[in-house]
Formats: structure tokens, sequence, C-alpha cells
């Protein structure tokens, strides 16, 4: 009993450590401090320049040798604002960065706290192919936004405005000076000679890549850098070579340049025809790789011009940010009101674990400088979801055991024990999905695979652990009635509701329920839009007015509704700009020149504006481009197609078919109710897809966890007979965390802005989808595929 409230309280102090330290952070020299007294960050425009100027390199590639001499890397280093030992005035530096400290720690995206906007525009060469420019403005906007999310920033915007301009916005960074050191070069890539000519481009490039190791004969080993070239650079390359190594005035060096500077210039002794070159010298892993970075970026056959410069405003609105703190505050209650009440001293003891959950995710999140904003929070509630889901799970196993004849004590060992692979499948599978989403997906893809895998692993391990070993101390504080732990009086056994038996019914339901958005999903080929596609998918209008007075969320209310009775349309987003916010930035999905005239007519009577207050007044691109569109859905097709995988090795094949049967099922419905609703379509919805994504199979794999256990218990009784019982063994589970999920993201979409109603909502629907798929039809889609593909061959 001593050694059992000696643990107790150790563990209690544990969580309330963890928990100071998320709120106070840890910075030295003073060890524990608060970071907000006098915290006014120390100049962040400073550069830690990486300079690895008078580096030997040399180009070598197989049999072909080369001279070695100096090479120049001078490249843009990270502004100090990305370092994580950030020091502010009072001279402390970060260790643990607290959950408030947005500048050393959790990063906030635009849609919360704005940041910096910078506008390039393309500079045309002589010569240059015009018709090209189309496709190399789509380069520029996938390169800059693979920059930035290769820095962390993967809640940045990239959009292009007319034909060849480009506008970044970086979050959180204020100092728009500061972005555009954060950004790096975005200059034009070239090779040329001694003598100014130039042979190769960017574009004749098809990637960089840093390498360690043996590239050349007789070298030990080293980092280095390869270039591979396209056919045509290829051929370029040879001459190139040829040329230079054919020098006789003792020049033979190919120059590398970017932004007018050298980035190496490695000598040549004889032609190199081949597909690609080394370039070595004396690298670090880190200059190679900032030269291989170099070389991928200035893949663009011209150079782009700074000509905007600006920080703008939260896109959400100033009261997003505590509207949603507050919604999931008062969500967490819910839930833990709903767990006590539910399972009563497991109840308490998950309110505990989850505590310690959010404490620990929240120090990861700030040690790692997590991008926080709709995407991220999307991860973070599907997480807390999936944390009380693991709970429920483990608690519904443990009131079986009871209601067996169990002791207490038994039944908490046996409960873990048979909770335990339903809970690694389900986990793991949703893991699978944030693996494939971080490695190779882009922007807010990586934002929301980020929060939800962290989320997922903490989960998992403070269900099985922190939860396992309370519920054991209880038992050892001789809390060991079985009406304590949530069991109840049995009742004489109800005859359920035949389920499989209406398969079809509830199946011709689902039809109902998705032919919206299936029937949209085959029409967009055919140029047929029936989605209110926003200005993130579909390009749209921009305009932007400088209003002489710092534009507050009111005026921001003002004009958004003045945009409306103007246009007849709602703006996709009205927010602060320039110097003291006096700027006010309009987005809106494109609008013709008499609706564009109408708009500035009454701003400009309004607000006793003149013509020269009119900023900006251009179309602009998707922000939402073809790059991400494409990498979000090969990451999900490619995260599904391995899910499957699992599936069928630790289930089978049949089964994995209905859980992907299951997922789809659950998207169709979601995107039927932004076809039917006109809610539209922006760059959240790809955060909304994917969290679907991840708690629908979450969900049926629970399903399919008891039924699998059941037939290897009931080996004579036919699959019907032991799915049903499956699904009615697994209801409490399924309606509770259906319940407990709604909660959180109920309470967002009852407290929060219009612009996170458009975002909850969705989600609302995709989880009650997920809720009605795994009890209604993932095990009678796993009976139907039995019987397709496993008849008994007759004998």
């Amino acid at each position: 009993m001593k050694k059992s409230v000696t643990s107790f309280i150790a563990v209690m102090l544990i969580i309330i450590f963890f928990g100071v330290t998320a709120v106070t952070g840890v910075y030295i020299p003073g060890g524990w401090t608060m970071p907000f007294r006098n915290t006014a960050t120390s100049d962040t425009s400073a550069t830690d320049t990486s300079d690895t100027s008078s580096t030997d390199s040399s180009a070598d590639k197989a049999d072909n040798t080369a001279d070695s001499t100096n090479a120049s890397a001078d490249t843009s280093a990270d502004s100090a604002s990305t370092d994580s030992a950030d020091t502010t005035d009072s001279g402390l530096k970060a260790i643990i960065p607290s959950v408030l400290d947005t500048d050393n720690g959790i990063r906030l995206g635009l849609d919360l706290v704005g940041g910096s906007r910078i506008v390039y525009e393309a500079e045309i060469p002589d010569g240059y192919d015009t018709n090209n420019l189309s496709d190399d403005m789509n380069s520029v906007q996938k390169v800059i936004r693979q920059r930035l999310t290769d820095k962390g920033f993967t809640e940045a915007t990239v959009s292009l405005s007319g034909e060849n301009r480009v506008t970044v916005e970086i979050p959180q960074i204020t100092n728009p000076e500061e972005a555009v050191q954060t950004l790096g070069t975005t200059a034009q890539l070239t090779f040329l000679d001694a003598d100014g000519k130039e042979w190769l481009s960017g574009s004749d490039i098809k990637k960089a890549s840093y390498g360690y190791g043996n590239p050349t004969n007789g070298m030990s080993d080293q980092h280095y850098v390869e270039v591979q070239f396209t056919s045509e650079g290829q051929k370029k390359f040879a001459e190139a070579t040829g040329s230079v190594a054919a020098r006789t005035d003792g020049t033979n060096i190919l120059y590398i340049m970017m932004d007018n500077q050298f980035i190496s210039y490695p000598s040549v002794s004889e032609k190199i025809d081949n597909d690609s070159c080394v370039i070595t010298g004396n690298f670090t892993r880190d200059s190679a790789t900032e030269l291989a970075n170099l070389i991928n970026a200035g893949q663009i056959p011209f150079s782009l011009k700074q000509v905007e410069l600006r920080s703008v405003g939260p896109q959400l609105g100033a009261d997003a940010m505590s509207s949603s703190l507050k919604a999931g505050l008062i969500g967490l209650v819910l839930v833990m009101l709903f767990m006590i009440i539910m399972y009563r001293i497991p109840g308490v003891v998950s309110c505990f674990a989850l505590c310690f959950y959010m404490v620990i995710e929240a120090l990861l999140f700030s040690l790692i400088r997590v991008n926080l904003s709709l995407p991220g929070i999307a991860g973070i509630i599907l997480s807390i979801g999936m944390a009380v889901d693991a709970n429920v799970i483990i608690f519904e196993r443990i009131k079986e055991e009871m209601a067996a004849g169990k002791t207490v004590k038994s039944a908490i060992d046996s409960g873990f024990k048979r909770a335990f692979t339903a809970i690694l499948d389900s986990n793991i599978t949703t893991l699978i999905a944030c693996g494939v989403l971080f490695f190779l997906g882009t922007g807010t893809i990586v934002g929301f695979a980020t929060t939800l895998g962290i989320g997922v692993i903490v989960s998992m391990f403070t269900a099985l652990t922190i939860t396992h070993f309370l519920l054991r101390r209880m038992v050892d504080f001789h809390i060991r009635n079985p009406k304590a732990y949530g069991l109840r009086e049995r009742k004489e056994e109800k005859k359920h509701f035949p389920i499989l038996k209406n398969f079809k019914i509830f199946s011709g339901i689902s039809v109902v329920l998705i032919v919206t958005g299936l029937v949209a999903l085959i029409l967009l080929p055919f140029g047929k839009n029936l989605f209110n596609l926003s200005i993130d998918f579909a390009g749209g209008t921009e305009m932007e007015f400088n209003m002489h007075t710092a534009v507050t969320q009111d005026i921001q209310t003002e004009v958004s509704d003045l945009f409306k009775d103007a246009t007849g349309v709602d703006a996709s987003s009205v927010t602060s700009s320039g110097d003291g916010n006096e700027d006010v930035l309009i987005r809106s999905t494109s609008i013709d020149s008499e609706q564009r005239a109408a708009v500035i007519d009454k701003m400009l009577e309004k607000y006793s504006l003149a013509d020269t207050d009119i900023l900006n007044n251009n179309d602009v691109s998707a922000s939402v481009g073809s790059d991400l569109q494409r990498s979000a859905f090969i990451c999900s097709i490619l995260a599904i197609l391995l899910m499957l995988v699992y599936i069928t090795f630790r289930f089978e094949l049949t089964s994995g078919l209905a859980a992907i049967c299951c997922l789809v099922h659950d998207l169709l419905v979601m995107l039927s109710v932004y076809v039917l609703l006109q809610i539209p379509l922006d760059s959240n919805f790809i955060a909304a897809a994917l969290t679907i994504l991840g708690y629908s199979i979450n969900a049926s794999i629970i399903v399919f966890d008891r039924v699998r256990e059941n037939l290897r218990t009931a080996r004579k009784e036919p699959f019907e007979v032991i799915g049903e019982k499956s699904i009615w063994q697994t209801m409490g589970r399924t309606i509770n965390t259906t319940l407990t999920t709604l909660f959180t993201i109920g309470m967002v979409y009852i407290l929060g802005v219009p612009s996170l109603k458009q975002f909850t909502l969705p989600l609302i629907v995709g989880i009650l989808a997920g809720g009605w798929s795994s009890v209604m039809l993932s095990t009678g889609l796993w009976g139907f595929f039995r019987k397709k593909f496993r008849r008994r061959r007759k004998i």
C-alpha cells in the first residue's frame, strides 16, 4: 500500500512538472522563467551566414577526372528566428520553449496570426519563348513552396498573380525583411565560362542531390553534390566541358552562378559526356546540402525581382484564436465529464491520462516548432479523439471481463491485454497514413501529418502505460467494487436489431448519401464543376486599399459586408496588411469588371478614399496549385494502398477491401455535404479529407478486431452470426468515441468564427459517416467479399 501511494504521488508530480514546464518553458541562464516578461525579441534580422568559400571542389564523373580548384558556396542562411536557440533581450536561451512562446516554439499559421507578404516579378530575358511562361511560373510556385516546406514553414501560401508575378505569404514572421532572408535566394541558375558565355541554365538540370561516399576513384569518403542533367542538358554540358577543357589561357573553369554570385566554380580538364556530374571538395554535410538546394531552386529560366514587401493580418480574424481555445477547453471538459459519468473511476483515471497526454504533446510541439493552423488543429482534434478512443476500448473490455465474473484486478489486466491488438492495429493504420503524408506531402499536408502522427504515438503510450498504472493503483487503494468501474446491474439481454440482415437497406441509404459527391467527382474531368471552389482552388480576385487608419476587426467586418452588397458573393478573406496594418486586403473568387467597379465606388465613398488609395486590383491564381493537389491525391492513394496491405496482413484481404470501401464512403458523404450546402472548397478541405481518412479506418479496424477474435473462438458458427455479435459488442465503443470526438469539434463549430464553421461542419458529417459505416456497413461488406472471394471448393 505504501509503495502504491508513493508511486501514485510520483506520477502525479511528474504530470504537474511537465504541465508547468509546458507553460513556463525552460530558459537559460536563469532556469525556470516566464518568457513573457520583457520578451521583445532581439534583432532577428541578423543572420548566421554559413560561408563555405575557399572550399576545393572539382567536377568529375566515372573515369573522367578533373583538377580541383577553389569553390565558393556563399548561401543564404536561415534567419536567426528559425533557430531553436533564439535569444531574447533578457539574455535567455530557450531549452524547452513554452507553448505560449511563438518566437522559439510552436509556430502559428497565417490564418491565426498573419505574417509577411512578398511579391516577386519574373524578369523575362531577351529571346525567351513566352509560350512557356505559364508552365515556368507554375514551376516557380512549386520550387518556392518546397523550399518553405523544407525550412519548416508548411503553412506558408504561394500563389500566382497576373502573368508573371508570384505572391508568398509566410506565417508569423511579422518583420518582412526577415521573411525575405527566410525564403532566401530565388534567382536564375546559370553555367558560364571565363568569357561569360552561358552554356546551361537551371532548366537543363533534372535535380541536384547531396551524397556521401567515394564518388571518384582514389579518393576517401566525403560529402559531395551530384547534378543530373536532362537529355538536352547532357549535350550542353558535354559541349561546355569540351570547350572549357580545350582553353589554353589557363581559365579551364566552369562557373556556376546564382543571383549574380558564384556558388561554385569547378575546374575541368577534359570533356565530360555523361547524364550527371559530381561536385566534390571540402564540403560539410550542411554546405553540400545547401548547394544542392540552391541548384534545385534555380531550375527556372529567368530571375525573380522583389517588387512588394509588407505584413499581413490573420485570415480568420483577430478573435479566431481565442474562440478556438475557448471551444477546445469546453469540449475537453465535456469529454472528461462524459468519461467520468460513463466509466466512474476509470473515467477519472482517463482524465489524468488525458492531461498527461496533452502536456507531453504540447512539449513535443514546442521542441520541434510544429506549424499550427487549421490543418494542424484538425490533426490535434483527431489525435485527442483517438486518445479517448483507446481508453474507451480498454474500459469496455474491463467491463466485459468483470461481467464474466473476474475480479477487478484480473479484469483490468485481462482488459488491457485483450484491447491491445485493437489499439495497435487501429493506430498503426493511422500512422501509415501519417508517414506517407509526411514524407511525400508538401505544405499543409505535412503540418497535418506531423500533429496527427505525434498525437497518435503519444496517445497510444499514455493509454497503455499511464492509464494501466493508475487503474492498478486504484485497486491497491482498495477500490474494488465493480460498480465503481462502470459495471452496471445486468439486465435481461434484449434482442438486438438485426444489422447484417438489413445490410441491403443500410447500403441503399449510403448510396443515397454518397451519390451527390460521386456525381460531382465524375463530372469534374468533363469540365462540369458542382463544387463551390474558393480562391484557393480556382483563383480569383485580390483588391487592396489604404485605409489611413489601423484596420480593426470591426472594419474588416464592415468591408466584408460592403463587398457582399456590391458583388453578391462572400469575400474569401478580409485581412489587414502593410505598415501599421493600415491597408485592407480583400480576396474573393473571380468577379467581373462591373463588380470590381462597384466595390471600388463603395469603398471610396464610405471611407473617403482617393484613387491613389487603390493599391491592388488583380487576378490571382490558386494558392493550392496543381502540384499540391497532385501531392495530396498521390499521398492519399498510396496511404490507402499501404493500409490495405497492412490490414490484409493482420486480418485478410476481404476485410481490407471492406475497410477501404467504408473509407471511400465517408469521404464521398463529406463531398456531398460540400456540394449540397455549397460550402467553399478551400485549402482546408485537404485537411478535412485527411482527417476523415484517419478517423474512418480507425473505426472500422476496431469492429474487425472483435470479429477476428470471435472467429477464433467460435469457428463453427457462420460468419453472419459472429459478425452480428461483434457489432453489438463494440457498439458502446463506437457510440462513446463518436460522441467524445464530436464534443470537441462541435464546440468549435458552435463558438467558432464563420470560417471555422465552414471547416468543422464537413468534419462533423464525416465523423458521423465514419460511425455509420463502421457499424452498418463494414462487417456486411466483409461478409460480402468473403462470399465472393472465399467460396468453398467442392469436394
